[in-house]
């Protein structure tokens, strides 16, 4: 099954490296917005020359509340087992694109053509 979709980074500072088999590999916390006091956490991983290619583009766009787009593909729940217990979903990246935010100039100027 394929997810696709808005996630925002949470403060955990994204990790890249290579991966077991040789590859680059990023993996990032985000989360998933449900509602104005509810977010659900993800944990994305992505490998291969799209991811480097992203991370050489991005990584200095990658602070807590960035927006990315994307699709992902075998989506897994796992629980942590704390106090309450927390559950995390894992997923890997087919397709993951930086949405930059709008400028408050830039929006004005855009109302303004509207």
């Amino acid at each position: 099954m394929k997810h696709t979709g808005m996630l925002f980074l949470s403060r955990h500072r994204p990790q890249a490296g290579r991966a077991k088999c040789g590859a680059f590999q990023v993996q990032l916390q985000v989360y998933d917005r449900l509602g104005n006091h509810q977010a659900e956490p993800w944990c994305i991983t992505w490998t291969g020359p799209a991811a480097h290619r992203f991370w050489q583009q991005h990584e200095h766009n990658l602070k807590p509340g960035a927006v990315l787009q994307v699709e992902l593909e075998h989506a897994r729940l796992h629980t942590i087992f704390s106090r309450p217990p927390q559950a995390i979903v894992h997923a890997r990246v087919i397709q993951m694109e930086y949405v930059p935010r709008v400028q408050p100039a830039t929006a004005q100027s855009h109302q303004a053509l509207t």
